[in-house]
């Protein structure tokens, strides 16, 4: 019998990538590795978190468990008893991740690069964090003398690329960055004794966001001229990244399963919705009119449209000049823009997520608990009849947040979760008062430096093969929640009771699941406590300028 557990595992994160490429390109010959591993393997579709946003979605992939049970919900998490947030780091992380479940059994483990690892744990192996670490001049990776020992053998080390290029810049930086984390993760899995390893490539969620609609002839800004030059920017990122997967396999011993995952798919971005204009419309926010928040307005609004209609490089140049400016506004128009005496709900993140002003939970609290559930149904039944400027349907459901996550850290999360129809909007990221419209064209929209038009999807990809697995097979009902417990499954160790996900039997053999039976245990060791200390104020900056490049934050 071909054992499925007690197995080395190796995988590759590919960010974003989906079967709706990933198939007709196939179809073309233009990824031949990820052919032949489904050939040879499994695969199917893995449904991400609600939202798909890679924040949760990573971190549920590296405990087994729903947000409310690790606590990370966005790249923001609003601090309790105000209305300012920080942004989330592994410290806030209220779940063990796997790599320190499997160290924690003995097994030593090589991670490079997955989000929502910043500051690097320790490990049984080592770490290296994900662009969420603010550079590659602080301790990003564990242990700290890894970066020198990387930079002597292959040079220095790419962790993310520069947002603030032109487009043709910012597509050489895209392959020099898959380039150097292939050559990277050769050289470890080379130079490393390992049981687990894991290497992400996030460049395919990169190019996604920006050059969909070159691609796409029915997304609303597509422009022929310019699709003639950046019409396959995506299916050329694709198929470097498929040229490093082959690469890289072809280096594992025979006796290791491979798995090759993303976090959540992609697809056109066909606008964005400013909620806090569709609240302040039903009567449920109120903005500041006094003189001196119209003045702060004004400068605001100004410094946007110059971040609109500057050139990259005189934009580049006035963020080095002036970023003490720049932030003194943001947090000045951010603090002061929303009465909340006479607000009763408002919004904020990257998707649509929806706060109730709750009295004895919020610093200026209106609404009173007794109150709560019928301003929640109000708001869902009034948010499922929003069309856009066409006419179109655009909110596919509203979710409460106890139907949704379960967990000691539900408090955690909005109140009303908007799922938009096929995740082809954007919500306003900030509390949007410089705009009045609710719907607004993604292409006017300052979300990014670069042009955002493409975002993310619900289904992403699940790919597996090995000593013990189905060939040929396309599997259903997998889930990004599914991943930890499978993977401790594969290497031959029990799965702690308190994940949400299961093992996906259905990718083994039928005599291999009899043989390797699931076995379970009471919780994972040394569970996280709550934190919310965060990055420093020069770190967070950093960081948040790489998170609103990508419309994150």
């Amino acid at each position: 019998i071909e054992k499925s557990h007690n197995k080395k595992v190796f995988v590759i994160g590919i960010d974003g990538e989906t079967f709706d490429l990933i198939k007709p390109w196939i179809n073309e010959g233009r990824l031949p590795n990820i052919a032949n591993i489904m050939r040879n393997g499994v695969h199917g579709l893995l449904k991400s978190t609600i939202h798909p946003l890679t924040a949760p979605a990573w971190t549920s992939f590296m405990t087994g468990k729903n947000p409310g049970k690790h606590g990370i919900f966005d790249f923001i998490i609003k601090v309790p008893g105000s209305y300012n947030v920080k942004l989330v780091d592994s410290r806030m992380r209220g779940a063990e991740s796997l790599w320190n479940i499997l160290g924690a059994k003995g097994k030593k483990v090589g991670v490079m690069n997955v989000p929502l690892n910043y500051p690097p744990e320790k490990v049984n192996g080592f770490l290296i964090s994900w662009m969420d670490a603010p550079g590659t001049d602080c301790e990003f990776t564990y242990p700290a003398e890894l970066h020198n020992e990387i930079k002597k053998h292959i040079g220095k080390y790419v962790l993310t690329v520069n947002f603030n290029l032109g487009l043709d810049d910012y597509i050489k930086d895209i392959f020099n960055m898959i380039e150097n984390r292939a050559a990277a993760a050769d050289y470890l899995m080379k130079a490393k004794e390992w049981d687990f390893f894991m290497v992400l490539f996030s460049a395919t969620d990169y190019v996604q966001h920006a050059f969909w609609k070159y691609m796409d002839k029915n997304h609303p800004g597509y422009i022929p001229e310019l699709a003639k030059k950046y019409g396959n920017v995506i299916r050329d990122v694709y198929e470097k990244v498929d040229e490093k997967v082959g690469y890289l396999i072809n280096a594992l011993p025979k006796d290791v399963n491979l798995l090759i995952v993303s976090d959540h798919g992609a697809g056109p971005l066909k606008g964005v919705v400013n909620l806090n204009r569709w609240l302040e419309q039903k009567g449920l926010l109120r903005f500041k009119k006094d003189k001196r928040h119209f003045a702060i307005k004004i400068l605001r609004k100004s410094f946007i449209v110059l971040k609109r209609r500057l050139p990259v490089r005189i934009k580049g140049l006035l963020k080095s000049m002036i970023p003490e400016a720049r932030d003194m506004l943001e947090s000045k128009f951010l603090s002061s823009s929303i009465d909340w005496e006479n607000t009763k709900a408002f919004a904020y993140g990257a998707y649509g997520n929806i706060w109730i002003n709750l009295k004895g939970r919020e610093a200026n609290g209106i609404v009173k608990p007794s109150e709560l559930h019928a301003l929640e149904d109000y708001i869902c039944a009034e948010l499922l009849k929003l069309t856009d400027n066409k006419g179109h349907k655009v909110v596919e459901k509203v979710y409460k947040k106890e139907e949704l996550y379960r967990g000691d850290f539900t408090d955690r999360a909005p109140d009303l979760i908007v799922r938009w129809v096929d995740y082809a909007y954007h919500s306003r990221q900030r509390f949007g008062e410089e705009e009045k419209e609710i719907f607004m064209d993604a292409q006017k929209m300052p979300l990014t430096n670069l042009e955002m038009n493409g975002f993310h999807r619900m289904d992403g990809i699940f790919i597996a093969t090995g000593a013990g697995i189905r060939k040929g097979v396309e599997i259903t009902g997998a889930e990004i929640i599914d991943m930890s417990p499978t993977i401790l499954y594969m290497m031959g160790l029990p799965i702690p009771e308190d994940m949400d996900g299961k093992v996906l039997n259905n990718i083994f053999k039928s005599e291999c699941c009899e043989e390797g039976k699931i076995r379970t245990e009471k919780t994972a060791p040394g569970a996280k406590k709550n934190d919310y200390e965060g990055y420093s104020e020069s770190e967070a900056k950093k960081v948040e300028e790489r998170l609103k490049n990508l419309g994150y934050i």
